[in-house]
């Protein structure tokens, strides 16, 4: 889970322009997309061709190293560090701030130990200024936007691809995640594993006992995996890392070394898990109707490389799900994969390009996955019985196979095939995509698709009945403080597979974007970073679709105070968009200090519009959080109609204790639109969750839903 310590700077209107339908099938013959193809597999073989070894494994490679210490007992998690153990085990320190790129002033260390079952680690964070220690976070896989934390970053296969990470405030609440080749943590994976945590004098500490069961990892002796930690200081506000790379610190590529592991003899547990539920819901609407339902959720670990899980008629409406988001336009949004069946192997489905995105399947009966890791290769492979959420809706059994293989020390080549046999019609797509890491800073990516889709609607009218491609190459320079991308896309007038995220299509074209990102040395800036990007894409008949100019630049003072600004001068066809924003964040280090006011004006397919807007998260006392926002939007129309609209948010985060909180999400927009919903959740034992939910949507004055809902689980 990473987490951003700057507020976000306030809303701005979605924008999403779609391609014309077209019944004709040019695609494969238009010269942009022959001379893309044609791009590609030249740069494909050359890279293959002239692909380098890595040196990373080789034990002269200037990565830090630290052993792990055996134990022949379990070890007793209270955060202390008094065990005998942690006496003469080898300490890792020596962490750099990420902004002067020296040692941190404040240090941290990392002592390691291992026994049959259980992965040990032991961290000292040392303070001079414990009393302005920030703390308040006690809810379990949360982001600690306000606290000091420490994130514990591992790869047990040492891929340089992949990681697991776990991270614990100073009160000892832990969260967790993991990542695959593809930039980004994937918030939904979860497991269990002990934590505690201690506030000392001059310094706050914590022991963490990790199970080798949630992890894949390899049954053999004198293994080395790759380990790396970052800590983060709100009141001097510094990032630290133990392993540190100036480019791109979080990736595993840069991680360090955990040697002295012999795991041959450890003891592998299948950890079953099984979660069923029971829920009742009851719609107040014009007609009242009452839902009882019942399933399950289950995974099994089947060897300590490979898992499985399984699902029967699962709840899917996860009380905590989805990120609260503020909008002032109706467009499909986005969001991360929250649910207990797609925890596993939803890390290694990430492309540059979504063939896959799992939020399609909603009402599912019935479903499979396995998932996991061997020699040189990882993989996921599910098949689903449900309906799919599409623009026409439909319900059938979908099985999806992806494979990563790994090349070399760092570059990977991705596998991906999707079949659908549905209700009214089917759906098959291959894909292809891969990354080679060319040098420490170069990269080559491609990705290319196929889809065959034939669909009817309800009516069973056919809706659709063709063959669509995908096609991206790209080359990235990434060193800092200088970052930069090109390539080129080509994607068909229909390509949106039923199992996909495609917002826009009918695209052929180059692209262009930019970033110079700096931190400062003591000086009167923390960091300055400048964004230019460009895009002109055309239709498969050489019209001009896009031609989009954007600029960004934001630089956090060292008085911490947050500014940006940004242009934005595009041509979606037929409109031609403009929009100039700037916003101010005080106190940008400090989350629950902060305060982001901005505003922004031009024009949106003939509208001209002007708005302002305000974020000011508040901790009124320690277990009393609010976050409130507020956007006010003055528009003019072309038929000479001035319309002002106002939308305004309130998150509000109340732990009652430890185990009893509420959480409430309030969302009013002129014209009688809201959207209501109150949750009570309550952990009565550690396993067990029982939830009450009130939900109110109103659209335009009318009724659109009103319900209440109620959940218990008891995971075995």
């Amino acid at each position: 889970m990473l987490i951003n310590s700057i507020p976000a700077t306030g809303p701005s209107p979605s924008r999403r322009v779609g391609g014309r339908s077209n019944p004709v099938q040019p695609t494969r013959h238009h010269p942009m997309w022959r001379r893309g193809s044609e791009l590609a597999l030249a740069a494909w073989l050359l890279v293959m061709a002239a692909l380098p070894s890595r040196a990373h494994r080789n034990p002269e490679a200037p990565f830090p190293s630290i052993k792990a210490l055996r134990l022949d007992t379990p070890m007793v998690i209270d955060g202390l560090l008094n065990e005998a153990i942690w006496a003469k085990a080898p300490v890792a320190t020596n962490f750099f701030d990420t902004r002067t790129h020296r040692p941190a002033d404040l240090q941290t260390t990392l002592r390691v130990a291992y026994s049959d079952t259980h992965l040990y680690l032991a961290v000292e964070c040392f303070d001079d200024r414990i009393d302005q220690l920030h703390a308040s976070e006690r809810r379990e896989d949360r982001p600690f936007p306000g606290d000091d934390w420490v994130q514990v970053n591992i790869d047990p296969g040492h891929s340089h691809r992949a990681k697991y990470s776990f991270l614990s405030n100073p009160l000892g609440t832990r969260a967790d995640g993991n990542e695959g080749p593809v930039p980004g943590l994937n918030y939904g994976w979860t497991a269990e594993w002990d934590l505690a945590a201690k506030i000392l004098p001059d310094r706050w500490t914590f022991e963490m006992g990790i199970p080798f069961s949630v992890m894949n990892y390899r049954r053999k002796d004198g293994q080395t995996w790759g380990i790396n930690l970052n800590r983060q200081q709100r009141n001097t506000d510094v990032l630290s890392f133990w392993s540190y790379n100036v480019t791109d610190y979080y990736r595993a590529r840069y991680f360090g070394h955990l040697t002295g592991l012999d795991l041959a003899k450890t003891k592998f547990k299948r950890s079953w898990e099984v979660t069923p539920y029971a829920s009742i819901r009851t719609d107040f609407n014009r007609d009242n109707k009452t839902l009882v339902r019942a399933g399950m959720d289950a995974s099994v670990r089947l060897t300590p490389s490979v898992s499985s899980s399984f699902t029967l008629h699962p709840d899917f409406g996860q009380v905590e799900a989805d990120d609260d988001t503020i909008e002032l336009r109706d467009t499909e949004r986005f969001l991360p994969e929250m649910r207990l069946f797609f925890r596993e192997g939803d890390e290694m489905m990430r492309m540059t390009h979504r063939l896959y995105y799992s939020r399609r399947f909603t009402d599912i009966t019935a479903a499979a996955q396995a998932s996991g890791r061997g020699d040189g290769f990882s993989f996921n492979a599910l098949s689903l019985q449900g309906n799919l959420a599409h623009p026409d809706g439909h319900r059938g059994n979908s099985t999806v196979v992806r494979l990563l293989q790994e090349i070399g020390e760092t570059s990977a080549i991705g596998y991906y095939a999707a079949n659908s046999e549905l209700e009214r019609g089917h759906s098959r797509v291959l894909g292809l995509d891969a990354n080679f890491l060319l040098t420490d800073a170069w990269k080559f990516s491609v990705q290319t698709a196929a889809a065959d889709e034939r669909l009817k609607n309800a009516a069973g009218r056919l809706t659709k009945d063709r063959k669509d491609y995908l096609g991206q190459v790209a080359v990235n320079y990434d060193r800092y403080p200088w970052r930069f991308g090109a390539g080129y896309q080509a994607i068909s007038p229909e390509f949106n597979p039923v199992l996909g995220f495609i917002p826009r299509r009918n695209e052929f074209g180059p692209f262009l974007s930019g970033e110079y990102g700096v931190n400062g040395r003591s000086t009167w800036y923390k960091r300055i970073v400048l964004n230019p990007r460009f895009n002109y894409y055309q239709t498969e008949r050489g019209r001009t679709s896009l031609r989009d100019y954007r600029f960004d630049a934001t630089v956090r003072l060292a008085n911490d105070l947050g500014l940006h600004a940004g242009q934005d001068v595009d041509y979606h066809a037929p409109h031609r968009n403009t929009r100039s924003e700037a916003d101010v964040t005080f106190r940008a280090a400090d989350f629950w200090r902060s305060a982001t006011v901005g505003g922004a004006g031009g024009e949106f397919e003939r509208v001209d519009y002007h708005e302002v807007f305000l974020a000011k998260p508040l901790k009124l006392f320690e277990r009393w959080m609010l976050r409130p926002e507020f956007s006010l939007r003055f528009e003019d129309r072309p038929a000479g109609r001035r319309e002002t609209i106002w939308l305004n948010r309130l998150v509000l985060d109340f732990s009652l204790t430890d185990r009893m909180w509420i959480k409430s999400s309030l969302q009013h927009r002129n014209a009688g639109v809201h959207n209501i919903s109150f949750i009570y959740g309550w952990r009565i034992r550690p396993r067990t969750n029982w939830y009450v939910v009130f939900n109110s949507v109103r659209n335009g004055g009318r009724a659109a839903g009103n319900s209440v809902f109620t959940k218990m689980t008891y995971t075995l």
